[in-house]
């Protein structure tokens, strides 16, 4: 008997160590893992199958529906594509592939996947369902209608295929065959609880709220522990402003499905959806300490420490996800916003670029991309990125009014009206889409329009800084200062430690000729925060209108080492140089500021009139002249310095027909008359020339170029 025990446990010894034996009790565990809803230690299972035999189809499978239930897709991923790989004809790790690659986007990839199991299973009804999803996705509704129909056909019972079939009716816009198609699903098997709550999700869409309440509390009392109903139900109730009912059912579903990462999160999600932040972030943090696993959660308490500005906490938690994935695409975005919000746009940048690398299709880390890309000077660069973004989520109302800021400041009034219109169609509340308008009429002159659209921005956000910049912007320019400081003082009473109120305070005191009053709080807006680079801007104006040359000109070189892409200062510089006649330095500092927005079109104005008028490269000046006519094609300045650029070039009927155009749109403007008299002159017709220069005299008796208009008249007085 001994021998035998002895033997038995030799055997049991051997398969111990049998690697297909061993592996295939990982996947087995793995699997039970799985039903139980346990989905982080299923992974870990599946991943000791793997290590032992790493061509293991089936746990590269099994790993990757894990991940699906954690909502890694990214990981989710490449272990389909590993599974497909090695073992081709299992029609459901190809459709699952299909599922994640339309996902991706990768519409071609994916029919692939799908005629890969087809061939194996040519009535697959899930097969003919995801194809059909393709063809919806691809905007071939017909087809995509068809290939759905197969799939209700391969399988009448299947309530998933309904589903499908309603949504792709009512993409077509038959409400009519759509709820049928619901109806029909919960008729063909009415214990279905996915098919209740598919009725229920279209009555919601139709905002028949009664009605699909009803469903979703049909479909909960079929299945006790069923979530989806659960969680629409919350939803419906938020919609409806139930919240304490819509609270509790998410609290319940802690209790009632504690392993199912939709159950468990929905309640930190709820309270982010409703704005209570704080709350979200308690919620999130008491989840990641019980659930350490769910890299999902640590992500989202991330984002809501960086929203609720409590960064030291945000980058401690963000660190250790890098340090376990350096190729996380959250852990990259959420790094990029962390280095904006401490001012370091060019690391930003870089952390954002590597979070588009690791997933092209992510939107948002193209957004911010841009944002930051915007926030160093680069505009055209900016431009591409956001328009990539939107490209991937249309519907974005952030992006649209990212890009409707671009355009303003290029001064495509036309577009960047279009962009805000539309990102105020997707949301409403969004104040800097109003800002972008108020920009937009102001360039056209439409004063009480703009302001409108400023007081929509400040009903919304009311410690709007683009919105009241702008609006104190406007009062200035109509003489209503005083106004503008008693609209801002009881904001800086409230926000004493916002430095960008006490700039735009001081601005208006600076307006006012209050030099101290718009200093002190300049130097308020420093000791807030010593970032402050409109501060520095600031004092080198009140030092301008103080006499101080030289401390203002030290003041605008700190504004611009503050932050070197704001393109205001450079020009400001510029500005007090060319007052000293110190037209190399100003070339240098224009030069500077080209460097940095080579899209600018007032840089390229500045630049181009200093080669012309100071020496410098004329062709060069041509073309800056000729970029900046493209981008603000109604703008005086740039139609009389392309046609001053013609004059020097030695094309006289070039440059007359673009001073007449800078002349018509600005006529009191004495250089402008100035410039289209000497064009005149030299295409031969001195009678307009005269008229022109001594009109140019009138209108401006400071006219820089008074000398060289009053030798021409004697000249041309001379001749006659």
């Amino acid at each position: 008997m001994r021998k035998i025990l002895f033997f038995i446990a030799i055997l049991l010894a051997g398969c111990s160590r049998d690697p297909n034996v061993r592996k295939q009790a990982y996947l087995n565990s793995g699997q039970e893992y799985f039903k139980s809803g346990k989905y982080q230690e299923a992974v870990i299972e599946f991943r000791n199958a793997i290590q032992i035999d790493p061509r293991f189809a089936a746990a590269h499978w099994r790993l990757a529906n894990a991940y699906l239930q954690l909502g890694s897709r990214e990981e989710a991923y490449h272990e389909l594509a590993n599974a497909v790989s090695l073992e081709p004809k299992n029609p459901d790790a190809q459709l699952d592939l299909a599922n994640l690659l339309l996902v991706r986007r990768q519409y071609d990839e994916a029919q692939a996947a799908v005629e890969a199991a087809l061939q194996l299973q040519p009535d697959n009804a899930r097969a003919h369902a995801i194809l059909g999803e393709k063809y919806m996705l691809t905007s071939d509704r017909p087809k995509g209608i068809a290939e759905l129909q197969k799939a209700i056909q391969a399988d009448p019972g299947r309530v998933e295929g309904y589903a499908a079939l309603g949504a792709a009716y009512l993409a077509n816009g038959q409400m009519a065959d759509g709820e049928a198609a619901y109806k029909k699903g919960v008729a063909a098997n009415p214990k279905s609880v996915q098919g209740h709550v598919a009725l229920g999700q279209f009555w919601f869409s139709q905002r028949k709220m009664a009605e699909a309440e009803t469903e979703m509390q049909t479909a909960a009392a079929l299945d006790a522990r069923a979530v989806p109903p659960r969680l629409f139900l919350a939803t419906i109730y938020v919609a409806t402003n139930r919240l304490d009912i819509a609270e509790r059912i998410y609290r319940e579903l802690k209790t009632l499905a504690p392993d199912d990462p939709r159950a468990y999160r929905a309640l930190g999600m709820f309270y982010l959806s409703t704005g209570q932040k704080e709350k979200a972030a308690a919620e999130l943090e008491s989840l990641r300490a019980a659930k350490p696993k769910d890299t999902a959660v640590k992500a989202r308490l991330i984002e809501v420490l960086i929203d609720l500005n409590r960064m030291h906490q945000a980058q401690a938690l963000n660190q250790e996800a890098l340090h376990a994935n350096p190729a996380d695409p959250q852990a990259l975005l959420s790094n990029g916003r962390i280095l904006m919000a401490q001012g370091k746009y060019r690391e930003a940048a870089a952390a954002l670029e590597s979070a588009a690398k690791s997933d092209p299709n992510c939107a948002r880390c193209y957004y911010l991309l841009g944002v930051a890309q915007t926030s160093l000077g680069l505009g055209e660069v900016a431009k591409a990125s956001l328009t990539h973004a939107r490209d991937l989520a249309p519907q974005s109302p952030a992006t649209a009014a990212a890009l409707a800021q671009l355009e303003a400041k290029s001064g495509n009034y036309g577009q960047a009206s279009q962009l805000a219109a539309s990102a105020l169609q997707a949301n409403p509340d969004l104040a800097s889409a109003y800002v972008t308008e108020a920009r937009a009429l102001i360039a056209k002159r439409e004063l009480p329009q703009a302001e409108s659209r400023l007081e929509e921005a400040l009903k919304r956000d009311p410690g709007s800084l683009p919105a009241i910049a702008t609006l104190l912007s406007l009062y200035m320019r109509e003489g209503k200062t005083q106004a503008a400081v008693t609209r801002i003082l009881p904001l800086v009473e409230q926000h004493p430690q916002n430095a960008g109120l006490h700039v735009l305070l001081g601005v208006a005191y600076l307006n006012l000729k209050d030099l101290d009053r718009s200093a002190a709080n300049a130097r308020q807006a420093l000791a807030v925060d010593p970032k402050a680079k409109d501060a520095y801007s600031l004092l080198g104006s009140i030092d301008l209108a103080r006499g101080a040359t030289e401390q203002a000109k030290s003041d605008f070189r700190a504004a611009i080492a503050a932050d070197p892409s704001a393109l205001g200062n450079y020009l400001a510089l510029e500005s007090q140089f060319e007052s000293e006649k110190n037209w190399d330095e100003a070339k240098k500092v224009c030069e500077r500021a080209r460097q940095i927005d080579p899209g600018s079109p007032i840089v390229a104005i500045r630049l181009a009139r200093l080669y012309l008028d100071h020496g410098g490269d004329i062709n060069m000046a041509v073309s800056l002249a000729q970029m900046a006519k493209q981008r603000v094609p109604n703008e005086p300045a740039a139609s009389d310095t392309l046609g001053w650029a013609y004059y020097k070039l030695g094309t006289p009927g070039a440059a007359v027909t673009q001073l007449k155009e800078s002349v018509e749109r600005a006529p009191h403007a004495g250089v402008f008359q100035y410039h289209l008299g000497m064009a005149y002159l030299a295409a031969g017709r001195p009678e307009l020339a005269a008229q022109l220069l001594r009109r140019a005299l009138a209108s401006d008796p400071a006219l820089p170029d008074a000398a060289s208009a009053k030798a021409t008249l004697e000249r041309l007085s001379r001749r006659s």
